[in-house]
């Protein structure tokens, strides 16, 4: 009889998540990528501690229902809750329950991920430093220098093995991705950091607040995550989510030399800086001039990456075929390869949105761009293209069928000819976003000149090349650029340029939150039309489940307002 692995909820689980994956070459050659290996075939892998970290990239997609897929579903269920996607039809029931800031609905599921893999990292986490002594080695010593020997600190002799450069890259890899669920947590379970501040948070009775006074949810570290915690405050998880991702850009940093990434689904130092980027974007507020040095970090940060050569803007060219379904495309920071073996079906971010697949939005539960964000996009733009225009098809009018296609079947809806194996690419980072947290950060600054210049870096390629009359698309751009030099509308543009850009990447329930506060839902959404959204509001802040008081004594069950 043979004996399958299967992962269980934060709670209940008692060893890490093994799953096959797609990440690195071994397994993709070996091992069927699904939701459970065989015994025999863990037993086989070269290093248990690699088995343990890829089956944690799996939770990154792993499905348990068709609104239930990872990471690409939580980005679905921010943008509709913020209202920058709107849901048409209700004809099949999924996303529903998201609209218009209904948190409560998705808080299980939110809670359970995000805390899933910080378990399951902190156990990477120990068994890295049970399998090799190199992380002993680098507090006492330091990173080689030169080859795998360190030529500074206490002991000018101390060198790494190559199985120890491997295990910190592990180690390195784990922190990032427990960074980055902290990250997540206290984004969606508290106030936005400038409404804390500034008492306007309504989910905190609009009285002002240190971020220390402000609780979100325990937070457990390798060393100490076995008993039940108290909730620790909004600094406190800014705090954790700093330490671990620079702990491990240093780590990647230090044996870059000896780490080579096997696939954009692995995370590496230039994800942990675009996950701390944003963190400190989100950390910072702007009516505290004592931030700066936040923003500062924010804007160090994102010039890292920017200024690494290592990814390009989508240009003109490819704006409206990019399709966002390629993971080797070169803006892709981060991102999931999906093929026959990993591919969810209907389950997936494809399998909901682009009506080039055989998907819920080709069968008329669409999800579209919110018409009053659409009317805001420029004339020049060519990003007004990514959303169909609704003549050939008024069902589909301003679903994003420019924007995500399906690899296979890019351009027919007929029944004939949509994409059924949903194999196109999920995307969690790329370029863009790293230039408009530059932008931002600059503004915060007060460097005008260097945040336009991070903005227009995008916008230079986002002009209407369909468009016949291409001499007023380029006038029309030159007036728009020279506005810029007004700081207010500015900061509007940079407003305008995260719901557009990163339109269905999950940018929008905190873009709502930190920049644009208020705003009135478009005529197309099929709940809350016309309603004017206020980002202060306690809809706009996650409840803490209160199935986590059965676990956990140190939650106050009157703090919980939600049954899961």
């Amino acid at each position: 009889m043979k004996t399958y692995i299967k992962s269980g909820i934060f709670a209940a689980v008692a060893s890490l998540v093994l799953f096959a994956t797609g990440c690195s070459d071994k397994f993709l050659d070996r091992y069927p990528q699904g939701g459970t290996i065989l015994q025999s075939q863990y037993e086989q892998l070269s290093n248990t501690l690699e088995g343990s970290l890829y089956g944690i990239y799996t939770q990154l997609y792993m499905y348990s229902d068709h609104d239930e897929f990872g990471q690409r579903s939580i980005d679905m269920y921010t943008d509709i809750c913020s209202g920058d996607m709107a849901l048409t039809a209700r004809t099949y029931n999924w996303f529903y329950l998201d609209e218009y800031g209904r948190t409560r609905e998705r808080t299980g599921y939110f809670w359970a991920y995000y805390y899933d893999i910080i378990h399951n990292t902190n156990l990477v986490l120990n068994l890295a430093k049970v399998q090799s002594e190199v992380i002993n080695k680098v507090t006492q010593f330091g990173f080689p220098t030169n080859g795998l020997q360190v030529m500074s600190g206490k002991d000018t002799l101390c060198s790494y093995t190559e199985s120890e450069a491997h295990i910190a890259g592990y180690f390195a890899q784990a922190l990032t991705l427990r960074g980055y669920a902290y990250a997540n947590l206290v984004r969606y379970y508290a106030p936005a950091v400038q409404d804390i501040r500034s008492g306007q948070a309504e989910t905190l009775g609009n009285t002002a607040m240190t971020l220390k006074e402000c609780a979100v949810g325990p937070i457990y570290v390798e060393n100490d995550m076995d008993t039940a915690k108290a909730r620790a405050s909004v600094a406190d998880f800014y705090d954790r989510v700093e330490q671990d991702l620079t702990l491990a850009i240093n780590y990647f940093d230090g044996f870059k030399n000896y780490l080579t990434r096997t696939s954009k689904l692995e995370v590496d130092a230039n994800v942990a800086r675009g996950l701390l980027a944003y963190a400190y974007l989100n950390l910072a507020n702007p009516a505290d001039v004592s931030n700066a040095a936040i923003y500062q970090k924010a804007l160090d940060r994102a010039k890292e990456i920017i200024d690494s050569n290592a990814y390009t803007i989508i240009p003109n060219s490819n704006l409206l075929t990019n399709g966002f379904n390629n993971v080797n495309d070169p803006s892709w920071i981060w991102g999931e390869e999906v093929t026959v073996e990993n591919a969810t079906g209907l389950g997936s971010f494809f399998g909901q949105v682009d009506i080039h697949s055989y998907s819920y939005a080709w069968s008329g539960d669409t999800k579209v761009i919110d018409e009053e964000l659409y009317k805001l996009i420029p004339s020049w733009d060519g990003r007004t293209k990514w959303f169909n225009d609704g003549k050939a098809n008024s069902t589909f009018k301003l679903c994003p069928d420019k924007k995500f296609f399906s690899a296979i079947n890019p351009t027919s809806t007929n029944e004939d000819d949509v994409d059924r194996s949903w194999e196109s690419d999920n995307v969690f980072m790329r370029i863009e976003s790293i230039y408009l947290i530059a932008a931002e950060a600059a503004y915060r600054l007060g460097d005008y000149a260097a945040s336009a210049s991070y903005l227009t870096a995008i916008t230079d390629q986002r002009l209407d090349l369909t468009n016949t009359d291409q001499t007023k698309v380029a006038a029309d751009y030159a007036t728009w650029k020279s506005e810029l030099a007004d700081n207010t509308k500015l900061l509007d543009a940079l407003k305008l340029n995260w719901r557009v850009e990163m339109w269905g990447e999950g940018y929008g329930f905190q873009t709502l939150r930190r920049l644009t506060k208020k705003m009135k839902r478009g005529g197309n959404h099929l709940y809350s039309s016309g309603e004017e959204v206020d980002g202060y509001s306690s809809k706009f802040t996650f409840p803490i489940p209160s199935s986590e008081s059965l676990y956990n004594k140190w939650i106050d069950p009157k703090v919980l307002t939600v049954e899961q």
